[in-house]
């Protein structure tokens, strides 16, 4: 079509979308633009979008018929190449000859400057691929003709599919005029020079009746001196371009005019090929750009070459045939890919610990499957598998398979760099903590907590991740509208502002080590800490206080549960001493006074001791009436809760000398308790108590609150089984619900304690009990219960 088209007077100026009414089931979408050869735009079609691009015909005696045949012949051809995306279909109008193939939104040229930038494995994984599209084409006996940035599709997996064979184009260019270069070409205008240098040949070949705007390609025939075959060796020059471009951040290695020059041995391709740091890549493009073509290694020779060194084996054993699968169309659903991948996440792990890197030959220890130290190739195969993982987050449908997402990114996180982890992984998370599905948004705050907590230095890039990024982005949960999010969010609000911490504190390290660095020693101003450390410690003191509050204050007891059983100590240290007292005890002291729900009061007096261990024995004097409730909570497991606490506290050294007799005192009745969990609570106090008492005080304080209670005087108070061994029966529960209904027991046990006086001889008689209830059930009590019959 080049020799034919070229030199032709410009189309008629109409917008692309006025000749989609000659175009059947494609709806027009948006314009892509349009160069000097096609017209380029974005099209709905059932199967999804597509790139559909018009060629307007002025000259009806063009054999655009033959070049359709063409193009319909080269489909065939590259039906199995997994990595190249030939047109899939051409058709013929009146008016225009229009090109369809399947719409991928980047290019090459613009993922290169597209955020997160390309690390140096994906950087070659893409080049490997570039390889091995060239290499597919050419043995189905296609020649591409434009390879160029703009022409190798990259996907959001990182899959790469060369696309818009150029065969219709010309082979050979006059070298001393541009206009063909910039009509066929140029197509991004910024004059950029992919095609091999020996395609320009002397302008004497050419026709020369045109002024410097016009092609100069015969205009007649399918003359051989513009529509030669195109060779191998060309396309491996602009392969070799495009991967130099890839390695140098966009830097192209020629334009025209330095093409040109280079065909003539005046340019050297040295200045811009040293910024390639990966010497084997810049090895390999040296040799594929070289001048002469005879020179250029095939395709296929390059990736043996390569194997192991610019490219690691991994590559070709396992990442190609792999990924490949999911180019195909039945694996176009991003659900079906994670699911997938799920599935086989063991082979897949199992794979790439096994393969090469590097040329290296070493196979993995016994019990490597398990260890957590990451070797170097099967990280290299991690970065690609990831890609894939991501690349289907946001596009993920099913609520399962956005929960299969999250179970493969946890466990993949610990295998993964820093840098992957926060500018891969992180972003997506957050994306998740706003998904309609509650279970989704409870999950993905969970795993966000956990792949946080992986981090163990922070970039200089990513200092302010924590109060700029993470905790805003999450600050919604607090006030979810669904309890298992609010839920997830109180059991790991603690986790998150430890990691926030320690990043704030890993970046005061990083700044004190570099003012050390650069003054050469410790000096007064490096040893003390950064002037915005207070402050920013201050500022994020507030943002988790603010949503800790909300929580403790949530309208479900469980939310305030949790928080309290997953992390209430950790919070005290993260607040420090004074801010544990102000916002979490206070608020804290409250749940006591929910009569309604006694797993929380029980929740309380677990979390207490971590509070209480973090403030110290100072906060004996307030937590002593709270405590004391506990004991006389009518809820038995509180009653156990609250023993258990001051057993701990006891043993932490909590508790003041003179609270602890006092608690002795409230608890040896509980001695006799019919609920055997808190007898065991009592015993398990006294005994403790005993082991921190000197041994004047535990036969002169503590004994005599015990000997009502047990049948025998005992040595060993501090030995739970001799004390358990000696303990009077204790009340059957039958007496004890009967005596905790009756509407006036303070009467039944003032009665009880007269009758104790009587019989020790200190009151001369015992009046009757006014009450007829009471006097019966004080018989009752009598006749029954062998401790009160002993009284």
């Amino acid at each position: 079509m080049g020799n034919q088209l070229a030199g032709i007077a410009p189309a008629q100026i109409l917008s692309v979308d006025s000749y989609f009414s000659d175009i059947h089931d494609h709806e027009y979408d948006k314009s892509l633009g349009s160069t000097r050869f096609f017209k380029v735009a974005r099209a709905k079609h059932r199967e999804g979008l597509v790139v559909v691009k018009v060629f307007a015909i002025q000259d009806p005696s063009l054999p655009l018929t033959s070049y359709k045949q063409e193009l319909e012949e080269l489909k065939i051809r590259l039906h199995s190449c997994q990595n190249c995306l030939p047109f899939q279909k051409a058709s013929l109008t009146e008016k225009a000859a229009i090109l369809f193939r399947q719409y991928v939104r980047d290019n090459l040229y613009d993922r290169i400057s597209t955020r997160p930038f390309l690390n140096n494995v994906e950087k070659r994984w893409l080049a490997f691929q570039i390889l091995t599209a060239v290499d597919q084409a050419h043995k189905s006996g296609v020649r591409h003709g434009d390879i160029k940035t703009e022409n190798v599709m990259v996907t959001s997996w990182n899959w790469v599919l060369l696309t818009d064979f150029a065969s219709f184009k010309p082979t050979y260019l006059p070298e001393d005029n541009p206009a063909d270069f910039n009509y066929f070409f140029d197509t991004s205008r910024r004059r950029t020079c992919y095609i091999a240098p020996e395609r320009f040949v002397d302008g004497s070949m050419f026709t020369t009746e045109s002024d410097q705007n016009t092609p100069l390609v015969d205009l007649t025939s399918n003359s051989q001196r513009s529509r030669g075959e195109l060779k191998q060796a060309m396309d491996i020059f602009s392969a070799g371009c495009v991967i130099a471009e890839l390695f140098t951040e966009g830097v192209p290695l020629f334009d025209l005019s330095q093409l040109l020059a280079y065909r003539k041995g005046h340019f050297q391709t040295e200045h811009v090929l040293m910024k390639i740091e990966d010497h084997y890549i810049r090895e390999l493009v040296a040799q594929m750009v070289q001048r002469e073509p005879e020179k250029r290694l095939t395709a296929e020779e390059y990736l043996k070459q390569q194997r192991g060194n610019a490219f690691p084996d991994i590559f070709y054993t396992f990442l190609q045939p792999y990924m490949a699968q999911f180019a195909k169309e039945t694996f176009q659903s991003a659900d079906e890919r994670v699911l997938v991948i799920r599935k086989d996440l063991d082979n897949i792990l199992h794979n790439l610990r096994g393969g090469g890197s590097g040329g290296s030959t070493e196979k993995p220890e016994k019990g490597d499957q398990e260890s957590s130290v990451v070797s170097a190739k099967e990280e290299q195969g991690l970065v690609v598998l990831v890609s894939v993982i991501t690349s289907c987050l946001q596009t993920l449908r099913s609520c399962d398979s956005k929960l299969a997402a999250l179970e493969l990114v946890l466990h993949l996180a610990g295998r993964l760099r820093v840098e992957t982890l926060l500018d891969r992984i992180t972003p997506y998370l957050l994306h998740f903590c706003s998904d309609l599905a509650p279970r989704v948004r409870a999950q993905a705050v969970r795993t966000l907590a956990k792949v946080l907590a992986l981090v163990k230095e922070v970039p200089r890039n990513d200092v302010n991740i924590y109060p700029e990024y993470i905790l805003p982005g999450i600050a919604h949960l607090a006030q979810d509208d669904a309890t298992i999010v609010r839920l997830a969010y109180a059991e790991n609000i603690a986790h998150l502002a430890e990691t926030a911490l320690r990043f704030l504190e890993l970046v005061q390290e990083n700044n004190l080590n570099m003012e050390h660095d650069l003054n050469g020693e410790d000096t007064e101003e490096t040893l003390h800490p950064n002037e915005n450390y207070d402050s920013e410690l201050q500022a994020l003191h507030e943002m988790v206080q603010q949503k800790v509050v909300t929580l403790l204050s949530d309208s479900e007891n469980i939310v305030k549960q949790s928080l309290m059983e997953n992390g209430i100590t950790r919070l005290c240290v993260f607040f420090g001493r004074q801010k544990a007292n102000d916002v979490l005890l206070s608020h804290m002291i409250t749940f006591l006074n929910d009569k309604n729900d006694w797993h929380l009061r029980g929740a309380f007096f677990d979390s207490i001791v971590g509070v209480a261990a973090y403030v110290g024995w100072q906060s004996s004097s307030i937590l002593k009436p709270l405590l004391q409730q506990g004991l006389s909570d009518a809820e038995e497991f509180v009653i156990y809760k609250a023993l258990n606490s001051l057993t701990c506290m006891c043993q932490l050294g909590l508790l003041q000398k003179p609270h602890i007799y006092e608690f002795v005192s409230d608890i040896a009745p509980f001695l006799c308790h019919p609920n055997l969990w808190i007898r065991y609570g009592a015993v398990g106090f006294i005994t403790v108590v005993a082991q921190h008492l000197n041994i004047a005080d535990v036969y002169c304080k503590l004994m005599p609150h015990l000997n009502p209670f047990i049948t025998q005087p005992i040595i060993q108070i501090d030995k739970e089984i001799v004390l358990l061994s000696v303990l009077k029966e204790p009340v059957s529960r039958s007496i004890f619900d009967y005596s905790l209904r009756s509407k006036d027991i303070a009467s039944l046990f003032r009665h009880l304690l007269l009758r104790q006086k009587k019989r020790s001889g200190s009151l001369p008689e015992c009046p009757i009990p006014e009450d007829p209830a009471i006097a019966q059930l004080l018989k009752k009590l009598l006749s029954q219960f062998i401790y009160f019959h002993h009284v």
